[in-house]
């Protein structure tokens, strides 16, 4: 038989408050965790006969989240894009 254990309420509220605490403070982190507004850029880039990604002039290879990446800063520095901002702006419209 399982038997009934006693709880100090003192400990059941220390538990409660470091539960509360742990949850405020992940929260904080989430929401202030910089994001990117929905922007749509279009990137392209030439393959050879064999499909391997062509150099640019500089010689560099670049990945597909690299040219994005470079597309969508392009984006916002010309006006079209909104920049990265910290995700609780974004909650608030």
């Amino acid at each position: 038989m399982i038997s009934p254990r006693v709880v100090n309420p003192r400990q059941l509220l220390f538990v409660a408050c470091a539960v509360a605490a742990l949850a405020v403070v992940i929260l904080g982190w989430y929401a202030a965790q910089t994001v990117r507004p929905d922007c749509v850029v279009g990137i392209s880039k030439l393959t050879d006969g064999n499909g391997h990604t062509l150099p640019d002039v500089d010689g560099r290879v670049w990945s597909d989240k690299e040219l994005a990446d470079r597309a969508y800063k392009q984006a916002v520095g010309s006006g079209r894009c909104s920049p990265p901002r910290p995700r609780w702006e974004q909650w608030l419209g």
